[in-house]
């Protein structure tokens, strides 16, 4: 729904949703961020909050710059776990280069131009070494199984999970053989059996893909699946 960019010091950058805000309601978010940011504990990864309509994430990047990503209620966790990481990986790594993408994005709507729109190629690419851990990975996904188990039942919520693998096998082939290395055991709970200990660019995508398809079997018997998900995210 939006993204920000926020300085301690310097000009914070607000896009899309974030933007529906006037000057001293950015100023006043921003302010009130990093105040409370100062009484976090040091290494924390994150936190959130409901803000309006959105579920605003907040994440530091570093002791200046501190990262705002608002999501509405189609949220999927695993996946927006995966693709925030790539995200967050790419700031920490370059700010510089980010920071001339949200002035693009910023500046354009700030002046009502006709020009084009910034293509996919000026954006904080997804370069080759955006990794995220296994753990990390497997944590976000039996989490989402405990949550589903409570809707669909542990023997459903298998069967979805070794359909939706099956369904990513035929599609990728090769690719995504590696999928067999998670074993999806009757608690309703997943096991990864190989021994990576990090996801790169092409393994991240197989595991969307398969949280996905997963996904849209669930919402074939509930149809606002994702909404209870995010329901029951809140009271966790």
């Amino acid at each position: 729904m939006g993204v920000a960019l926020l300085s301690r010091t310097g000009r914070p950058y607000f896009y899309r949703s974030f933007q529906d805000l006037d000057s001293r309601q950015q100023q006043a978010l921003a302010q009130g961020l990093f105040q409370v940011l100062e009484t976090m504990p040091q290494g924390f990864d994150y936190f959130d909050f409901q803000f309006a309509e959105q579920r605003v994430f907040v994440y530091p990047l570093s002791a200046e710059w501190v990262l705002l990503v608002a999501v509405n209620d189609d949220i999927v966790m695993p996946v927006y776990s995966l693709a925030v990481h790539r995200l967050r990986t790419e700031l920490q790594r370059d700010t510089q280069k980010g920071l001339v993408t949200f002035r693009l994005f910023t500046s354009q709507l700030e002046t009502s131009s006709s020009a084009t729109q910034p293509t996919t190629s000026t954006l904080p690419s997804a370069a080759s070494g955006t990794r995220m851990e296994m753990d990390t990975f497997m944590r976000s996904l039996n989490r989402l199984c405990q949550i589903t188990t409570g809707y669909l039942g542990k023997a459903v919520i298998v069967n979805y999970w070794k359909a939706a693998r099956q369904e990513v096998l035929q599609q990728q082939g090769s690719d995504a053989e590696w999928l067999n290395q998670f074993e999806i055991e009757r608690s309703g709970q997943i096991r990864y059996s190989g021994t990576l200990k990090e996801l790169d660019e092409t393994h991240q995508k197989v595991l969307r893909d398969w949280v996905l398809a997963f996904f849209h079997r669930c919402e074939e018997v509930i149809h606002d699946f994702r909404n209870l998900i995010k329901s029951a995210e809140l009271r966790l």
